[in-house]
């Protein structure tokens, strides 16, 4: 009976993780146009323990263009110019990508999720949004 009590014990930290994971609610980052771009939208960071699945919908992209986009340490206001974590371009104003990082960590330091013209001209921002804790 000890051995199946303990089965049960050490069975509920395994899946603890997990169900954790799953309280986690998904966190929005509204995303503002840039350098008279017009492109706006957000992006949902949807926790998936220690990864973090992002979904970038933007409005006003062109049509057909892949525009390199990441999260970078900082804030829109001071940037850091290396990506700490790449994306997969927008094309047609969407992007999914999972990365390798946890919500929680995300929200440790200043991050932002940023969006290039093309990657021709990726020092022009065109879209970007702070990464904060909902309040």
């Amino acid at each position: 009976m000890k051995k199946l009590a303990l089965s049960f014990v050490l069975a509920s930290f395994a899946i603890a993780p997990a169900f954790a994971a799953m309280k986690e609610k998904p966190l929005k980052v509204e995303l503002a146009a840039q350098n008279d771009s017009g492109e706006t939208g957000y992006a949902m960071l949807y926790p998936h323990g220690a990864k973090t699945k992002v979904i970038v919908h933007l409005k006003g992209t062109p049509k057909g263009v892949a525009q390199p986009d990441h999260i970078h340490k900082g804030t829109c206001a001071n940037l850091d110019p290396k990506p700490a974590y790449v994306l997969k371009p927008v094309v047609d104003g969407k992007s999914v990508t999972t990365v390798h990082v946890s919500v929680a960590d995300l929200l440790k330091e200043p991050m932002a999720i940023n969006v290039h013209e093309s990657a021709q001209d990726i020092k022009k921002y065109v879209a970007c949004g702070d990464i904060t804790a909902p309040k």
